[in-house]
This record gives structure tokens, sequence and C-alpha cells, in this order.
């Protein structure tokens, strides 16, 4: 479940956050998230979840996963450019990740509410674990990266 109760709890030098949720054909999830400062920097609370067919879960602190940003999109309504794309790495659980947009344009404008305009939507995933083929599906949660973003609305 995901419920969002706003970005009023951001700090001054933080601008936004990644947020990923991830479900694999082999019944193991991954949620990550990463608050990103101002200077695009992580910050060192972002953490994930991995959690196994069983119902264990198994805190992932920052420095046990990586996310690369493999390409761009820009909306023609914003004039946002958001990422596009992400390879995740967890390496000490041998996991590797493609994450795809399965559709490019998933953005969300707020003008009547709160005034934040933000990526919002599904992915495709593959990769491997532990040196076998995984597939699944996600979604991903962006926001900050439209230059009017004000944490404080």
């Amino acid at each position: 479940m995901d419920h969002e109760f706003g970005s009023n709890q951001l700090r001054d030098y933080q601008i936004g956050w990644d947020w990923f949720s991830v479900q694999l054909d082999n019944q193991i999830e991954l949620m990550l998230y990463i608050i990103r400062h101002r200077d695009g920097k992580p910050d060192s609370t972002s953490s994930g979840t991995l959690v196994y067919p069983d119902g264990r879960t198994e805190h992932l602190p920052l420095q046990a996963f990586g996310v690369k940003v493999l390409g761009s999109w820009k909306s023609k309504k914003s004039n946002t450019t958001y990422p596009s794309g992400w390879l995740i790495r967890v390496p000490g659980r041998q996991l590797d990740l493609r994450l795809v947009p399965t559709v490019s344009d998933q953005e969300l404008l707020t003008r009547k509410s709160t005034l934040v305009n933000y990526w919002e939507g599904s992915v495709r995933v593959q990769g491997k674990l532990e040196g076998k083929d995984v597939e699944g599906r996600g979604y991903v949660e962006l926001t900050g990266y439209d230059a009017a973003f004000k944490p404080d609305i």
C-alpha cells in the first residue's frame, strides 16, 4: 500500500525523492527510496527493504544498493525532465534489475491542488538474482524534478 501524506516533511536541503517498488515473478519484492538533496546527493536516511516469499524482510541501508539512471524523458506539458529507466543493484544479494517505464508519459500535474508536478507510473522489470533470470513489474515515483518544486507547499 502506498499513501503519500505530502512533501512538506522534506528539509530545506532536500528537494525530492525517487521511490521504487518491485514485485518479481519468484515472489520476492523490493522497495527502495532515495531522498535527494538539492545538490543531487542521496540523503543518508535513504534505504530499502527486500521481502522474501515466506514474509521475512531484510533492511537495506543506502550503502547496500545502487541505482543508476539509464535515460531521461522530457514532459511537453510541464517542460520537466525526469529520469527514465534505471539499473538497480544489490551486490550483497547478487541482484541486478533493469526497470523500464511501460509508458514514458506518466507525469501527474497538480495545478489545482499541491502545485507539484511528479512522475509516477508502472515499469517492466528484468534482471538476475543469484545468476538466475528474473522478471516482474514495478512502480516508480519521482518528485522534485520540476524547477518550480517547493517543499513547503
